[in-house]
């Protein structure tokens, strides 16, 4: 999706403070955090909901939330 600000990070188009990043994910720091550590981990194919996943992608959605566990160790959170 050409005007998806989240598409554009992962295609480095917009710049981001990139953390962490793979094939299917790129976590960064929120450009306006609410907390002291506010990462945003995304898939790198665009998903208007979680209705729009197809169930050969589901995988990415629970190496999502792995990699939010790990990340959020690897930063003492």
């Amino acid at each position: 999706m050409s005007d998806c600000i989240f598409c554009k990070i992962a295609n480095h188009e917009v710049n981001a403070r990139i953390v962490y990043e793979n094939e299917r994910l790129v976590a960064f720091h929120d450009l306006f955090p609410a907390a002291p550590t506010h990462l945003l981990i995304i898939p790198k194919t665009h998903y208007s909901t979680l209705n729009d996943v197809p169930a050969e992608d589901a995988p990415v959605l629970g190496e999502l939330m792995t990699t939010a566990a790990r990340l959020a160790g690897e930063l003492g959170l």
